[in-house]
C-alpha cells in the first residue's frame, strides 16, 4: 500500500479515461501502465492535474461529437491546464457525422496553452493493429 501511495505522489503521467462499454479502455491492454496514474473520471470526485507533466485523455464520443457527461464535471480543471503534454485517444463509429468528435473538441480546447502530442482515433473495440499503433505513439511521445 505504501509503495502505491508513493508512486501516486511522484508519478508525472496520468491517463484520464471514460469508457462506458470498454472500447476506449481496451486500447490500454498493450501499454505499460506502471508509469501512469489511471483515473476513471466516471468514478472521480475531485481532479487535480497540476502535478502531472503528461496527460493522456481517452474517451468515446456520443451524440453530436461531444465528450460524455463526466468530462463536463471537470471542464474548469481541463481549461486551466497550461504547459502540459497531452495525448488524446478514443473510440468511435465512423458512420456518424462527427467521428470521435469528442477528441476534436478536446483538442480545440486544450491546444492553445498545451502541447498536443497526438490524437488517435479508432473504430469500436480496438483490434490488434490499433493497439500496436497506439502503443507505438505512446512510446514515441511519452517515454521518459
Amino acid at each position: 500500500m505504501l509503495m502505491k501511495v508513493a508512486r501516486i505522489l511522484t508519478c508525472k503521467k496520468v491517463i484520464l479515461i471514460y469508457s462506458l462499454k470498454g472500447n476506449t479502455r481496451g486500447i490500454l491492454n498493450e501499454i505499460n501502465l506502471n508509469n501512469y496514474n489511471l483515473i476513471d473520471i466516471s468514478k472521480c470526485e475531485n481532479l487535480n492535474l497540476t502535478q502531472y507533466e503528461t496527460i493522456l485523455i481517452g474517451t468515446s464520443t456520443y451524440g453530436r461529437g461531444v465528450p460524455p457527461k463526466p468530462f463536463f464535471k471537470f471542464k474548469n480543471e481541463l481549461l486551466k491546464l497550461n504547459n502540459k503534454k497531452i495525448g488524446l485517444f478514443g473510440s468511435g463509429n465512423s458512420h456518424y457525422e462527427y467521428y470521435c468528435g469528442a477528441l476534436d473538441l478536446l483538442e480545440e480546447l486544450l491546444k492553445k496553452d498545451n502541447e498536443i502530442l497526438f490524437k488517435y482515433k479508432f473504430e469500436s473495440y480496438p483490434n490488434t493493429r490499433a493497439k500496436e499503433e497506439f502503443n507505438a505513439l505512446v512510446k514515441e511521445w511519452c517515454s521518459d
